[in-house]
């Protein structure tokens, strides 16, 4: 099944435009991330997760060599891993993003300010900016390397999400490192690696969450007639049966968005206040839906 998978992704080529696309991002992001580093991060000592914090133990025990060889030296059975994994232009875009996060660290802090005053802001700004910045990579296919790249893995293979998987190992590293450089500057950093996983996970997943809602009802052309008229929004019907009563019922399935839900909410409890109503959140929408419909315009929507 691997072999099958690995000889489709070989024959499906990434278009020029996309890859220009994809490394434009990745730029974009990588400015992010070194800028929150170098203004709010390293000014204050804070400590660093991933193969950051695990390099940094092992240079303060070992010393010698720079920062970066070691940095290097981890990375690498990360990144074949993820070639092993998650195929070739995974692990091209990583070694690009990495050798040019390595450059950008040491050209941009003497361009940048740096924020001092309170280490909690620090820390979730700090955080902010990272979170913004590792997600755009991510979000393009990129990686910083480290434990983004274990996370990219697990999300492909056990749909856990990328920022938890960052977020406990981090933490667990970082804990180790407070051995070494003290509690203080651990307690701060937790709260950052917090920040950048919450916005990290926001940005790959996107701010504009819709809410699905699946409807059981004996009224349910009465209601998907309304949600139609009043929201605009369309609405799929299923015929079922209840399992214990085993009489007709109608299964409405729609999406909208959070902003409508307390209306749709209203139309049902008006319509059949014995309805069942489940709602989910709802990460992304591929196909047909409108930002905002009209009333007028709403006879013209398709099904979901």
């Amino acid at each position: 099944m691997l072999h099958s998978k690995k000889a489709l992704a070989a024959t499906r080529k990434t278009p020029l435009k996309k890859h220009l696309r994809n490394i434009f991002f990745m730029i974009v992001g990588s400015l992010i991330v070194c800028g929150g580093f170098s203004i709010f991060i390293t000014p204050n000592n804070f400590l660093s997760g991933g193969v950051w914090g695990i390099a940094a133990v092992i240079r303060h025990y070992v010393g010698s060599l720079p920062m970066g060889v070691y940095l290097v030296i981890l990375n690498i059975p990360l990144i074949l891993w993820g070639w092993n994994k998650l195929y070739l232009r995974f692990a091209v875009y990583t070694v690009f993003v990495i050798l040019l996060q390595s450059a950008l660290l040491v050209i941009m802090p003497p361009f940048l300010p740096t924020y001092t005053d309170n280490p909690l802001l620090a820390g979730i700004f700090g955080g902010l900016l990272i979170g913004i910045g590792a997600g755009l990579v991510v979000k393009y296919h990129g990686s910083g390397g480290g434990t983004e790249i274990v996370g990219v893995i697990l999300k492909s293979k056990y749909d856990i999400s990328v920022g938890t998987v960052s977020l406990f190992s981090n933490a667990i590293i970082v804990t180790c490192a407070a051995f070494v450089f003290g509690f203080e500057p651990a307690m701060y950093t937790m709260v950052n690696l917090f920040v950048t996983s919450q916005v990290f996970t926001q940005v790959l997943e996107g701010f504009n969450r819709k809410r699905n809602m699946m409807i059981v009802s004996e009224k349910g052309a009465e209601i998907a007639q309304k949600l139609i008229g009043e929201v605009g929004r369309g609405v799929t019907i299923i015929k079922g049966e209840g399992g214990y009563t085993h009489r007709s019922k109608d299964v409405l399935f729609c999406v909208v968005s959070r902003f409508e839900l307390s209306v749709l909410k209203e139309i049902i409890a008006n319509e059949d206040p014995n309805a069942f109503v489940c709602i989910n959140e709802t990460y992304e929408v591929m196909g047909h839906f409108a930002k905002r419909a009209s009333i007028a315009d709403s006879v013209n929507l398709k099904d979901v």
